[in-house]
């Protein structure tokens, strides 16, 4: 009988939560130009970390640091990925702010403590309704490399 109880108001609580939600939505609708919320960021970062084969984020990066690969990189992030995430990394361009969710900043903890991996894997495939597009369909692979290579932190310049 306790159990049965327990699952009642389990289910309860989970049906009041779905129900805010739902309202919540009507009621503001799914405008771009919100910041998405606390929850929602917490469960878009844990789908993605989920998104990410294993196998992919144990991959390193086959690519060593020497001045002609960042300078490829470069040279690379400034051509293909600043229109969003901009020069510096900082996702402070007019198409970064626009996104849904904002292009993040590559500079921050949470970007740099992705794995290789992770980051090869991200820029490769793309991620579901975010505007970040999958550049592996596209003949770059050796470009998307070395963009790979490029940490953050020190790239571009």
């Amino acid at each position: 009988m306790r159990k049965g109880r327990a699952l009642f108001f389990l289910v309860l609580a989970a049906a009041v939560i779905t129900i805010a939600g739902v309202v919540s939505v009507i009621r503001r609708g799914f405008s771009a130009r919100e910041q998405p919320s606390a929850l929602e960021n917490y469960l878009a970062t844990s789908v993605r970390a989920l998104g990410v084969p294993t196998r992919a984020r144990n991959k390193k990066n086959p690519f060593l640091p020497s001045a002609d690969v960042l300078a490829e990189a470069r040279a690379h992030f400034a051509d293909h990925c600043a229109l969003c995430h901009a020069n510096d990394g900082g996702g402070k361009t007019e198409i970064g702010q626009n996104l849904y969710p904002r292009a993040p900043d590559m500079r921050l903890f949470r970007t740099q403590r992705l794995t290789d991996g992770e980051l090869y894997y991200t820029i490769h495939n793309g991620i579901r309704l975010t505007g970040m597009p999958a550049w592996g369909a596209r003949k770059i692979k050796k470009m998307t490399l070395g963009n790979w290579s490029c940490s953050y932190d020190t790239c571009p310049s």
